[in-house]
């Protein structure tokens, strides 16, 4: 992916000046086009190796400190332009510093704030520059900014509560998984072959923990390379259209993590539907919109069969209702916001359930999974262990009995 910088003009005149990412010349202008903006010039820009290798990420944090210094400064009655520079120069991230410093130019330049946006977005996803399009459409900057940092805010959140619930299990599962390879490969085989070589029966658990040694020592690497060789293809598949809806089919079955992934999918559904209807975009529009922030294909395929029946004069929750995705709670909600003509504060109540139901349900999910996932592993260990003093005490009985 090359990096152009580019200078382009919209329908009205209005300069643009910025850096973009692009496969190439004819992507880049199809980028600009799609946004509204006539490509005038461009050059492409040669990153060298090392700054490539050292460049600083924009992270979510980045943007909740953006939303929130630049919603506080409009709020005060600072200009848009004075914002955009008091901000950019606070920001301690180089890349995301130039970034808003490219974002100032193009807003002094005449570009609205949503289109200096668009023109990053590697940075600004469509459903933020559509909220905040919807904000300067109907004056209400200062609501969109406030709305995306709430939700930016409450992701960040989210991510450290999985974080910190899957730490200790993982650590866990790792060292416990760990021990039982060395057990199997290098400890176990050692004793075992003193059984073998016994003139004995060897009770079963025994020469099933015999073969399951023989199988890793002889087998392991193998083993170990095709279960590596799947994860990549299964990937790879994962990357296509066809296998992203297939692969996000069977996360949405997963007991328990199935019921995180669709609370964390409504949350969002709800959160941006609400906020992008409510500034005053068409629901049809909305729901285009919403389809590509919704992280599971499909619940996102669900989302576009509704604008769909929308489309040909259907209703959103008979629409939803079909697919048989969507959990009955929101359904019953989007009704009744549609029979009280108020969907936007129905939809944001639906939100502020996720909002507190999704880190309960993720602390649920590994409260079950840890001790799950520990016992399971002690099983095995102590079988194994269980299989070894059988043996022992086979042998030392056969050796009291040949006396």
């Amino acid at each position: 992916m090359a990096r152009y910088d580019y200078s382009a003009v919209d329908d009205y005149g209005r300069k643009a000046r910025g850096t973009m990412s692009s496969p190439d010349e004819k992507s880049l202008r199809d980028q600009l086009a799609a946004m509204g903006m006539h490509l005038v010039s461009n050059r492409q820009v040669a990153e060298s190796s090392g700054r490539a290798l050292f460049k600083k990420k924009i992270k979510r944090a980045d943007l909740i400190d953006f939303t929130y210094h630049l919603k506080t400064l409009l709020g005060a009655g600072v200009s848009l332009v004075s914002g955009l520079s008091d901000v950019a120069e606070q920001s301690t991230n180089p890349e995301f510093r130039e970034v808003l410093r490219d974002i100032r130019r193009n807003v002094q330049s005449g570009t609205t704030l949503s289109g200096a946006f668009a023109l990053h977005p590697d940075v600004f996803p469509e459903v933020f520059v559509s909220i905040m399009r919807a904000g300067e459409v109907t004056g209400n900057m200062d609501g969109a900014l406030s709305d995306l940092n709430r939700f930016l805010t409450w992701q960040e959140e989210l991510g450290k509560t999985i974080r910190q619930a899957t730490y200790y299990p993982m650590t866990v599962v790792g060292m416990v998984s760990g021990l039982i390879i060395l057990l199997f490969t290098f400890v176990f085989p050692r004793f075992l072959s003193i059984f073998k070589g016994a003139a004995i029966d060897l009770p079963l658990p025994t020469r099933v923990v015999i073969a399951i040694s023989e199988f890793f020592r002889d087998y392991g690497l193998y083993a170990l390379a095709a279960i590596v060789l799947g994860v990549v293809a299964l990937r790879m598949y994962g990357r296509t259209e066809a296998g992203r809806l297939r692969v996000d089919g069977w996360k949405l079955k997963i007991p328990l993590v199935g019921e995180v992934i669709r609370a964390i999918e409504m949350s969002q559904f709800s959160h941006f539907t609400a906020s992008l209807f409510r500034a005053g975009v068409e629901m049809t529009q909305t729901l285009a919109v919403v389809e590509k922030v919704m992280g599971n294909r499909v619940l996102a395929a669900v989302v576009r069969q509704a604008r769909e029946e929308l489309i040909a004069g259907g209703g959103l929750s008979v629409a939803l209702r079909k697919s048989g995705e969507f959990p009955p709670m929101v359904l019953r909600m989007v009704s009744a916001g549609e029979s009280s003509g108020n969907l936007d504060d129905t939809l944001d109540n639906v939100s502020a359930y996720y909002d507190r139901e999704v880190p309960a349900i993720v602390k649920k999910t590994f409260a079950i999974l840890e001790p799950a996932m520990t016992i399971l592993l002690a099983l095995v260990v102590l079988g194994a262990a269980l299989s070894f003093f059988l043996a022992l005490y086979k042998m030392v009985g056969s050796m009291g009995a040949g006396k």
